[in-house]
């Protein structure tokens, strides 16, 4: 709201976690961005988006007008948001529909049908005497309006995608050893999955450690349609000179059972011990040998030599 380059009224469209369609108030069209674009989208749905978010926006501008002078805001860019949808059950019927929106980053208010029977709707500090009035209203648009366009469109635009977003990759993980100051960093590394949401624990000596101890990163798209989560540990000096096993395990949709991978510290240092034993051993009989060979070899070719003059004495 305000001068901008941008279109005042922007709607990006998700399947799940995947895009599948945009629309602005510059172009007034419903843009298909799903991965089957090959295929022409049905007129219903390019209909149907251009029609709800027609509705949308007149209500958002509308909305905007009494913040504005709610706020005394009279110049300046403001930001307003909206997140909305609707939820199918697997039988294909709507299990929910709902809407939430903030002002410059305030909670304005929220909305949620829940099993066609529950409707619960919150206005807010922001909207002082709306509540009655919009309850009424909010629920008779979500259940006449807005959730029998929504479900058809989600049953369409879910055919076209399925093989997308019903895809189940399972995680591949790492547990990864880095040496920082003071000790090591020990990484719980899952990636490469789908969908995204996982249940990521790092052990030790078989029992969890609390999460308080644990740097715990985000869920990050890892820019293939697939998804990564990373959780490391600070191991000390100390604890290192303890035999401990460190067993990254993770579980998700595509597994049957639980992926893990372990590391035990002490007996990983004792093996570098003996590696670096065997190559110090290895390498004196390496230069033994040379050492040996080579004068043998400076000896052989000598007396090939003093043969050689011999021969020549005697022929003259």
């Amino acid at each position: 709201i305000g001068e901008t380059p941008f279109p005042e009224f922007t709607v990006v469209v998700m399947l799940d976690d995947v895009q599948v369609a945009y629309y602005d108030s510059n172009t007034k069209h419903f843009i298909y961005k799903g991965h089957n674009t090959s295929d022409k989208i049905h007129d219903d749905p390019a209909q149907d988006g251009a029609y709800v978010f027609g509705i949308i926006y007149q209500s958002m501008k509308e909305r905007s007008f009494h913040l504005k002078h709610h706020l005394n805001l009279t110049e300046g860019v403001q930001v307003q948001q909206r997140m909305s949808g609707c939820e199918m059950l697997d039988h294909g019927e709507p299990a929910l529909i709902m809407f939430k929106e903030t002002f410059n980053g305030i909670f304005v208010d929220h909305a949620i049908y829940n099993n066609m029977t529950h409707f619960t709707y919150d206005s807010g500090t922001l909207l002082l005497g709306y509540y009655g009035i919009r309850q009424a209203y909010e629920k008779a648009l979500f259940e006449n309006v807005l959730l029998p366009i929504c479900i058809k469109n989600l049953k369409t635009i879910l055919k076209r995608e399925k093989n997308v977003v019903m895809r189940k990759v399972p995680p591949r993980l790492r547990l990864i050893k880095k040496e920082v100051s003071g000790g090591f960093q020990v990484s719980c590394l899952a990636f490469g999955f789908y969908p995204r949401h996982i249940n990521l624990t790092l052990l030790r000596d078989g029992q969890p450690v609390a999460e308080q101890e644990l740097t715990v990163g985000e869920v990050l798209p890892s820019g293939d349609g697939t998804y990564q989560l990373r959780k490391s540990l600070e191991v000390s000096t100390e604890e290192l000179k303890q035999r401990h096993d460190y067993t990254c395990t993770a579980s998700h949709l595509s597994l049957d059972n639980k992926l893990d991978v372990s590391w035990e510290s002490g007996v990983e240092r004792v093996h570098l011990s003996i590696l670096s034993a065997l190559l110090v051993m290895l390498l004196i009989v390496i230069l033994l040998g040379i050492f040996i060979c080579v004068p043998k070899r400076w000896s052989n070719t000598a007396s090939q030599s003093k043969l050689v003059n011999v021969d020549a004495n005697v022929s003259e």
